[in-house]
């Protein structure tokens, strides 16, 4: 859909746990390898939350981070919005426990659970707030802890998820060439069982025999989930583009969700782009789901491969299924 409303990033930042796990260390324990690995995913090495970390605690250090780069405080923000499918409680959303931790005001706060796409709903949720005049500061996080609902002794998807958080603060344009042009979301819930974890919610309560059975685990039909996602992505890239009445031409950045490098590489040659104009860091995080895409977007901003002007088209695919653009004017 073309939007061209009139927002910003004005600051972002990232928090990852310290401890570095390769692809060495799941062959050591399960019937796998690291070219096995990297041929299928172009994963390499993934970050881990320590036993006493939690989704709480990298979303607060990467919100502290994006505040203190857009050079406000926790004063100014207006609304939370916490991307994320691994909150640190089922009951109150992460987006609450976070305001108390920042030190915000009693501003509005809520969770979206859409998986890898959560950051771009979360977005387009933003602008929303911005556009109306609801809000003037709107900080957005994607965060997660996959590696807590991931089942480790599976080896097709112990491999393929990392922890970690992004953040942004999103707000009205104070530049009038900055927009978001256009923005696509949507789900297929009758694919819903391609990607889920079978116990733990009003469905499934916890109980001895679900956690003895591993319900509480992440559950996925790989070759599904990537025969949907080559075809989706580039059906979505250029839907957007033509929503934004624009080429893959005018696009200076890509900066897609870091699920599986192929994927990534179908999105690169269905628009043309070179590597130079792809963000890829899937390689040392591998799939962080919501907490993906802010990732990348803070490496690409802060290492200044997005520059004033540019155009840059974000997309993601995930659970539910969902999925996500939006085409930015940075």
């Amino acid at each position: 859909m073309k939007l061209d409303w009139p927002v910003e990033i004005a600051g972002t930042g990232m928090s990852i746990p310290d401890r570095i796990v390769t692809n060495a260390d799941f062959a050591k324990r399960l019937d796998t390898s690291d070219e096995w690995i990297v041929q299928r995913t172009g994963i390499r090495e993934r970050r881990m939350a320590a036993p006493e970390q939690s989704t709480l605690d990298f979303a607060a250090a990467a919100a502290r981070s994006a505040l203190d780069n857009a050079g406000i405080t926790p004063a100014d923000v207006d609304l939370i919005i916490c991307a994320t499918i691994t909150p640190d409680h089922m009951l109150p959303a992460l987006s609450c426990e976070l305001q108390a931790r920042i030190g915000c005001r009693c501003v509005p706060s809520f969770d979206v659970a859409a998986a890898c796409s959560g950051f771009l709903y979360g977005l387009v949720t933003a602008s929303q707030f911005l556009t109306t005049g609801l809000a003037k500061n709107v900080l957005l996080i994607g965060a997660e802890c996959l590696t807590r609902i991931t089942d480790m002794e599976d080896r097709t998807t112990a491999v393929l998820f990392g922890d970690g958080a992004g953040a942004a603060v999103i707000r009205r344009a104070t530049d009038p060439g900055r927009r978001l042009i256009a923005a696509r979301l949507g789900a297929d819930g009758g694919r819903s069982d391609l990607i889920w974890v079978p116990a733990g919610g009003s469905k499934e309560p916890s109980s001895v025999r679900t956690v003895s059975e591993r319900l509480h685990y992440m559950r996925m039909r790989g070759r599904e989930v990537y025969k949907f996602a080559v075809t989706h992505i580039q059906e979505l890239i250029s839907e957007t583009l033509a929503d934004a009445g624009v080429t893959s031409d005018d696009v200076q950045l890509l900066i897609p969700h870091q699920s599986n490098l192929r994927i990534i590489e179908s999105a690169m040659e269905k628009m043309g782009l070179s590597e130079e104009r792809v963000v890829i860091n899937i390689q040392r995080f591998g799939n962080t789901s919501a907490a993906s895409v802010p990732l990348a977007l803070h490496e690409a901003r802060s290492t200044g491969r997005m520059r004033p002007g540019d155009l840059v088209l974000l997309i993601a695919i995930g659970a539910g299924l969902t999925w996500g653009s939006a085409l930015l004017r940075v």
